[in-house]
């Protein structure tokens, strides 16, 4: 690609202006590089800023390849990486669209609806990102002290994050940006949910603003996630206050090639094992749709125990996201709904995977020292996190020992690769690298990698 790109005539450019030129390419002829790029023309834009990053015009060549060169990965083709022999499936990564890139998607009688939230419209003062921040919280008390801090903040901003390096600031609104990043790390696909600040309908009074948004959301996921079918999928949102609109949304996206699990919105003090979410269920496990459970930290809906760490990021971000996993999986498995339903998945993502094996023994316990406290169950409920039904998302920093102890104990067949992406907790771009690194008999980390999170979100289609 870069021969071809030097070997065009200099004299005849269109535009001297060219990015390319920058980096000691000459560009001549725009439809010639489409041409030589085919289907993976789209990403012009996004190789030319990798290479103007980087200075590295091996990289640009690599990455322009595209059909030529399938067994070393390439833009938008297939997810055949085989990094170090593995292909990589990220379980949970995040993506989430502004409202300048959402407002494209809603009807004119919907954005009027937004003008009852001008006092949370959120504008980033260098971007120009506009999310809203109804319900969001600061977290400000420092450990040992007796008052929050009270100087001007932006939310979390204790919050320095473990990421290597900077993700592209553009991956929430251009996939392009996105394949890039993860053809640095080495990843094949990305199973894709909203950022954090998506909650905040959950904080609303105005139900049908919350279904507009979700629907919006849908429409640019299809988008989104269509322009590189093979390697994005995302998730379908569901309302706990509105069941029948959330329903005519599964039923409307089910089969669309983006739509790999559902994950319900359930506002604050709603259990997922209510019984008006139970349509719910029925229709994941009739479409084959994965059941999500995740958490958040900043706005709502808030995990078991997120309102009362008492004003402290270090205390929430270490408690809230493990006891929110626990009971959520508890609830749903306790409830019978793996009975019910004999195909549905479940997985718990950004929880922590550490706990997982006393949990199960303590659940068992307690299934039968209170057993009134739920329905009767055919099996124990470990034996539904085993029976190959449950998965569950790994965190990194739990590090290759604990990683291995939670299999020896389970089974291989349970934990999920994970990275995060590209929040601040991922390691980016080290974070496929780190666990690649990880002393792991080849099998168990293919089933890490690969196998696992392709039976969970079995309508990936990736198996």
């Amino acid at each position: 690609m870069i021969d071809l790109l030097k070997a065009l005539d200099a004299n005849s450019l269109p535009n001297p202006s060219c990015p390319l030129n920058a980096i000691g390419v000459n560009v001549t002829s725009k439809t010639a590089i489409v041409e030589r790029l085919g289907e993976n023309a789209v990403l012009l834009p996004s190789l030319i800023g990798y290479a103007l990053a980087t200075n590295d015009l091996a990289a640009l060549d690599s990455r322009c390849r595209g059909n030529d060169d399938k067994e070393s990965g390439s833009y938008g083709g297939g997810t055949e990486m085989a990094r170090d022999g593995f292909r990589i499936f990220d379980s949970d990564t995040h993506v989430g669209p502004s409202m300048n890139v959402l407002d494209h998607y809603l009807a004119s009688a919907e954005k009027a609806r937004l003008g009852d939230w001008e006092e949370w419209k959120d504008t980033n003062p260098r971007t120009g990102r506009i999310t809203y921040t109804k319900g969001g919280r600061s977290y400000r008390r420092r450990l040992g002290s007796a008052a929050a801090d009270t100087g001007p903040a932006r939310y979390m901003a204790a919050f320095t994050g473990a990421n290597r390096a900077r993700p592209s600031p553009r991956v929430d609104d251009d996939p392009a940006e996105r394949i890039a990043d993860m053809d640095r790390e080495g990843v094949d696909v990305n199973l894709t949910l909203p950022s954090g600040w998506f909650g905040t309908w959950t904080a609303s009074d105005d139900v049908a603003l919350e279904m507009a948004m979700y629907r919006a959301y849908h429409r640019w996921m299809s988008d989104y996630c269509g322009a590189f079918p093979e390697r994005l999928g995302g998730i379908i949102l569901v309302s706990a206050r509105d069941i029948e609109g959330s329903l005519a949304e599964i039923r409307r996206w089910a089969h669309s090639r983006w739509a790999w699990a559902v994950m319900a919105y359930a506002p604050a003090g709603m259990p997922l094992d209510h019984p008006d979410l139970e349509p719910i269920w029925a229709a994941a496990a009739e479409h084959d749709l994965s059941v999500v459970l995740h958490t958040f930290t900043v706005m709502p809906p808030y995990a078991p125990g997120g309102e009362d760490t008492w004003d402290n990021l270090f205390l929430q971000r270490s408690a809230a996201h493990p006891w929110c996993g626990m009971r959520n999986m508890a609830a749903l498995i306790g409830s019978g709904v793996m009975d019910r339903y004999p195909s549905l998945r479940i997985g718990t993502l950004e929880a922590g995977h550490g706990w997982l094996p006393f949990w199960m023994a303590r659940i068992d316990e307690h299934a039968e020292t209170v057993k009134a406290a739920l329905p009767e169950l055919e099996h124990k409920p470990s034996e539904y996190v085993l029976g190959g039904r449950y998965f569950q998302s790994i965190e990194i920093p739990e590090g290759e020992r604990l990683t291995n102890s939670v299999i020896d104990l389970l089974g291989e067949d349970v934990l999920m690769y994970a990275s995060d992406y590209p929040h601040g907790e991922s390691w980016f771009p080290e974070s496929a690298t780190t666990v690649l690194g990880w002393s792991m008999p080849p099998e168990r980390k293919r089933k890490l990698f690969w196998d696992n999170a392709v039976r969970f979100y079995a309508r990936c289609g990736l198996a």
